[in-house]
């Protein structure tokens, strides 16, 4: 059997549930899943396209599934390893598949699947159809002993083999070279010093065509992530009322500017080592977010209601790109405090999968650094603002502290960035209100869909820049 039919079967295991139970088992239960991106439709059936047994953990078969989840016109694929467990046995959140006294759950998950499939992928070079490919010159990784669930669940699921190796398991797959591959090969070929570096990825062919499936990248212990440090430095500055910024013990602003360099490093490093798009017009730079304000405006009736303010700040900022257009090259796609991790020595960009609302082949075109630069500009307010949304600490007084929190560490940050870029962001800064203001407005449409109890926080920040883009602008009334 070739591996193009091998990859496109899909069976059972010897006394396992068949695929048309899987199927509508996984139909009910992937809406509820982080890492489904495709929450804006229903889900109308699940096909799998894929299935076979590649593992066993302790006696349990662990199976990879390649699923096609049909909505609306769309049938994107999804990746599910899974353990055949007794359904008493199963931790309830972690169930895709109930099945009378067996339970399908998220291998991934579970600490002795992750070994075993650890242990399959680097030690056989292989899971079933899914092959490893090494990064030349690359450290060999040791077939693991241990793997563990990293414990947080986002759009993809990464697990740590023998704290060495991470392995970042694709779960919504798409057809070709996976961006984050791609860029991390591109960044560890040219030994930038701010990613772990790439070790090797793994793709399937299914129905024709290769998928990236997961990626093996050195893992960096004892590093802090930057977005729990920023609260941890913007609930002192709440406590602490009558001390200066600068007094505090966690005062971020040294952290920001460092941070800003890193990404100025990436970013160079990225425009030196692939190729750059034509320049855009003002024009072109501002239709995906004006798609964008549509899209959201549809869903989120707040957005609707602000929508011909934001297409004032668009119009200023496309009339400030130079007739030359703007230059656009290969960038991180969805930089927040999220993606950084502190280490004892340095700030490591991670996860350059891009966007995950925006199209896959969007993602891979070249884009304008200000994307990234933003994103962060709105990570730095989000956190600042994100004790408040309690209600606890919501008071004038808090207000202050933590929108002065936000303005010290943005200004940080921009000049950490324009050190090392030998180029200052606020430069453009109708075209960085445009980009700010667009990412507020896509976490609109994902806190809706995803978290509603925190939509308040981006739509405040939607407010906020509105009214500083006007007040900004010498005659704001002339664009409306």
């Amino acid at each position: 059997m070739s591996s193009d039919e091998t990859a496109t079967t899909a069976h059972a295991g010897p006394g396992l549930p068949g695929d048309a139970e899987v199927a509508a088992e996984l139909a009910r239960t992937l809406p509820g899943r982080r890492y489904f991106a495709d929450k804006a439709a229903a889900v109308t059936r699940v096909e799998l396209r894929h299935r076979e047994p590649v593992a066993a953990a302790g006696g349990r078969p662990v199976e990879l599934i390649f699923a096609r989840v049909h909505v609306g016109d769309a049938a994107p694929g999804y990746l599910l390893p899974v353990v055949w467990t007794p359904a008493a046995a199963a931790p309830e959140s972690d169930v895709l598949v109930a099945a009378g006294e067996l339970a399908g759950v998220d291998a991934l998950a579970d600490a002795e699947a992750v070994t075993a499939l650890g242990a399959a992928l680097i030690g056989a070079g292989r899971l079933g159809a899914m092959e490893l490919r090494r990064v030349p010159g690359a450290a060999e990784p040791a077939v693991p002993a241990a793997g563990r669930a990293m414990g947080v669940e986002q759009s993809n699921t990464s697990a740590i083999l023998d704290e060495a190796v991470l392995c970042k398991f694709f779960r919504r797959l798409h057809p070709g070279v996976n961006a984050d591959v791609e860029l991390l090969t591109a960044l560890s070929a040219a030994d930038c010093a701010a990613v772990p570096p790439l070790l090797a990825w793994t793709e399937l062919v299914v129905d024709g065509e290769a998928y990236t499936t997961a990626m093996l990248q050195e893992y960096v212990p004892n590093s802090a992530d930057g977005w729990a440090m920023a609260l941890t430095s913007v609930r002192d500055i709440i406590r602490e009322g009558d001390l200066q910024p600068a007094d505090l013990g966690t005062d971020f602003a040294a952290e920001a500017r460092a941070l800003g360099a890193a990404v100025a490093r990436v970013h160079l490093t990225l425009a030196a080592a692939l190729p750059a798009g034509a320049p855009l017009t003002g024009a072109e730079l501002i239709a995906p977010m004006l798609t964008r304000l549509e899209q959201v405006a549809a869903t989120v009736p707040e957005v609707a209601a602000a929508a011909d303010r934001v297409r004032a700040v668009y119009r200023r900022a496309a009339a400030a790109v130079p007739a030359a257009g703007a230059p656009v090259q290969r960038i991180h796609g969805d930089l927040h405090l999220g993606q950084v991790l502190r280490t004892p020595r340095e700030w490591l960009l991670i996860d350059f999968e891009g966007e995950p609302s925006r199209p896959w082949d969007e993602r891979r075109i070249p884009d304008h650094r200000l994307r990234d630069i933003a994103g962060m500009v709105r990570s730095f307010d989000y956190a600042a603002h994100f004790p408040l949304l309690s209600g606890r600490e919501d008071s004038p007084q808090h207000r202050y502290r933590v929108a002065e929190w936000a303005g010290r560490n943005i200004g940080a940050f921009l000049d950490g960035y324009a050190a090392e870029a030998g180029a200052d962001p606020r430069a453009e800064a109708a075209l960085l209100d445009a980009f700010t203001l667009d990412k507020a407005i896509y976490e609109c449409l994902y806190e809706a869909q995803n978290r509603p109890d925190w939509l308040a926080l981006p739509l405040a920040a939607v407010h906020r820049l509105l009214d500083g883009a006007e007040g900004a602008d010498p005659d704001p009334a002339a664009d409306r």
